[in-house]
C-alpha cells in the first residue's frame, strides 16, 4: 500500500481539523500547533479564536493583525477565497526584519483561525503549494 500523501490533524480544542503533508512534522505547545518540514527553516502556526457574540469579519481581523505588526493593510494585496465548507479565507504576504511572512485568516461564523508562516528563506513554489493545501483543507467541526 502506498504511503499516504497527507495526515489529518484535529485541534486540541476539538473544533477544527486539517490535512498536512505526510512528510511534515508537527508539535503542539500551549495548544498552538506548529507544522514544519524537518529540514525547513519555517513553521506554520495556528491560533484559534471563538466569538461569543458576533461573526468574524475576515478583512477587519486581518487588518487588525497587520496593524499590530506595523504593516499597512492594502486590500489589493490580499487574496480572497472560500473553501468548500464556506469558510472565508484571506491571505497576504509581507517581509519584516529579513523574514518572509505569510498570513492566513480563516473565518466561519463565530470561529476563526489565524495561521502564520514565517521563515528567513524565500518561499519556493512547492512550499507555497503545501501551505495552500493545508489552509484549503481546514474544516471547522
Amino acid at each position: 500500500m502506498p504511503e499516504p500523501m497527507f495526515k489529518q490533524f484535529r485541534s486540541p480544542q476539538g473544533w477544527y481539523s486539517l490535512l498536512y503533508p505526510a512528510d511534515w512534522e508537527f508539535m503542539v505547545v500551549e495548544e498552538i500547533p506548529a507544522f514544519f518540514r524537518e529540514d525547513g527553516s519555517g513553521a506554520l502556526q495556528f491560533y484559534a479564536f471563538e466569538s461569543k457574540q458576533d461573526r468574524f469579519d475576515s478583512s477587519l481581523e486581518l487588518s487588525n493583525y497587520l496593524k499590530i505588526h506595523e504593516i499597512d493593510y492594502d486590500e489589493d494585496k490580499v487574496a480572497h477565497f472560500e473553501n468548500n465548507e464556506g469558510s472565508s479565507i484571506r491571505a497576504c504576504e509581507f517581509q519584516k526584519e529579513d523574514r518572509v511572512w505569510l498570513v492566513y485568516l480563516i473565518a466561519n461564523d463565530k470561529r476563526m483561525l489565524l495561521a502564520t508562516y514565517n521563515s528567513d528563506e524565500a518561499v519556493e513554489d512547492d512550499l507555497f503549494q503545501n501551505l495552500s493545501d493545508i489552509i484549503s483543507s481546514v474544516r471547522f467541526l
